[in-house]
């Protein structure tokens, strides 16, 4: 009783200093009524459905081309012409640079001109043998002397087109080393031309999984670091060996040779599918989530009603402080406003929440997940906004309607004083005009 008395005191007390209750302003205007604060985290959500998952043997390669050319000049020189760029296609024996050597030069003209004499000089000879003139044994060492010569002619032209750098295969040229008035010199790499259309990459699988892929398998590739669209596959070949340190088989993973996304040197993850679950029950993948190292999944539920808190001042007089105030402020429901008392925030809007569900699972695939126990059909499982959720979260979805603001109170008119009972403007109880205290 004693607490009682000081609650009125301290609350009588900050009344007729101007404090008057939440919501109004100085002197005990109202403010107007405060928003309805949504408690509801924003989620996105997709319900368990039957469907096909698959099971893979995941590994990364560096992808390469089946044909990769590093051309290196022939002979020496200076770089007089280039006629391919970096990302130009092109064919077999398409010319790319020209190297001035006049050393090279000299020595093809030399040999023209020996070719030309021995072939003068054997027409001749044969001509002076059919007259007799000539023995046999000297028209054969005529055609020796023509032959020798030929055969220098020849290789005088050959290592005369060493001052072109041509592409001894079709594809595209990778990389450009030489510059125009460089010294080229044997052996440095000149250009690298590559096969866009014959990609593929070498993995090294263990021994134990040998028995689970074959020729011909279906298998798709993603850059390693990053995800962008997959790209189709298949096994190539795979050696007949394996490799008694590492315990390994080597797989030549053949690429799609229409694909445009991957390129040679590229670091990329190989997923080859080895089984597959069809008519089995799945959540998507990003519903999927881990507590204490075990899968859980967080579904939606409805959402119980929060419990009414009694505000009637009823009771045995302990832990009633709630009714106590409300009465103190005209909130008891005995001549309040009746419209807000009945004000419900929630009505037409539905109350969802979330309770969280271990799962067992199954097969994995990079968009869904097998459930093999924990969920039903149709669960709507939280996709978006499932990693800081707790069993009482409120939860909305996108599109779900707002909270109900409260109705807006009529101000009283200023002045107005409220009749009594006896029609005394006054509220005198007695009725006398001095206001001394009826008798």
């Amino acid at each position: 009783m004693q607490f009682r008395v000081l609650l009125l005191t301290g609350a009588l007390v900050l009344a007729a200093c101007g404090g008057g209750p939440p919501g109004s302003g100085p002197g005990g205007e109202e403010d107007g009524p405060e928003p309805v604060a949504d408690p509801r985290v924003l989620i996105e959500a997709e319900p368990a459905a039957m469907g096909s998952v698959a099971d893979y043997l995941v590994t990364t390669g560096n992808l390469e081309s089946e044909a990769q050319a590093d051309i290196t000049p022939e002979t020496t020189g200076t770089i007089i012409s280039i006629k391919a760029e970096e990302g130009d296609v092109v064919r077999r024996g398409q010319l790319l640079a020209v190297i001035d050597n006049p050393s090279l030069d000299a020595g093809v003209q030399r040999a023209r001109l020996e070719h030309e004499t021995a072939q003068r000089v054997i027409g001749e000879t044969q001509q002076l043998h059919a007259q007799g003139a000539v023995s046999d044994r000297e028209l054969r060492e005529a055609e020796n002397l023509a032959a020798g010569a030929e055969t220098t002619w020849e290789e005088a032209r050959e290592s005369g087109d060493f001052r072109h750098i041509t592409s001894p295969i079709s594809g595209t040229v990778a990389v450009r080393n030489v510059r125009l008035g460089e010294m080229a010199s044997v052996g440095m790499p000149a250009f690298q031309v590559v096969d866009l259309a014959r990609l593929r990459v070498v993995i090294q699988l263990p021994e134990k999984d040998l028995p689970r892929v074959h020729v011909d398998q279906p298998a798709t590739l993603t850059g390693a670091y990053e995800d962008g669209d997959s790209v189709p596959g298949h096994i190539e070949r795979i050696s007949p060996v394996v490799d008694p340190v590492s315990g390994t088989v080597r797989v030549v993973v053949a690429v799609d040779p229409t694909q445009q996304s991957l390129r040679p040197g590229q670091f990329v993850k190989v997923r080859i599918e080895v089984d597959r679950h069809n008519d089995v029950l799945t959540i998507p993948q990003r519903a999927l989530t881990y507590a204490d190292g075990e899968p859980v999944a967080w579904r939606l539920i409805e959402a119980p009603d929060p419990e009414e808190d009694d505000a009637d001042g009823e009771g045995d007089g302990e832990g009633d402080g709630d009714g106590f105030f409300a009465k103190l402020f005209g909130d008891d429901g005995d001549g309040g406003d009746e419209a807000e008392d009945d004000f419900d925030p929630w009505e037409g809007v539905p109350r969802r929440g979330v309770e969280k569900v271990r799962l067992e699972v199954g097969f994995s695939d990079p968009d869904h997940v097998e459930v093999i126990e924990g969920l039903s059909v149709g669960d709507e499982l939280v996709t978006i906004g499932n990693h800081n959720l707790r069993a009482d979260t409120l939860v909305r979805l996108d599109g779900d309607p707002e909270l109900q603001e409260p109705p807006e109170e009529e101000p009283e008119a200023d002045g107005e004083a409220e009749p009594t009972d006896d029609g005394d403007p006054q509220g005198n109880d007695d009725g006398n005009d001095d206001g001394s205290a009826g008798g």
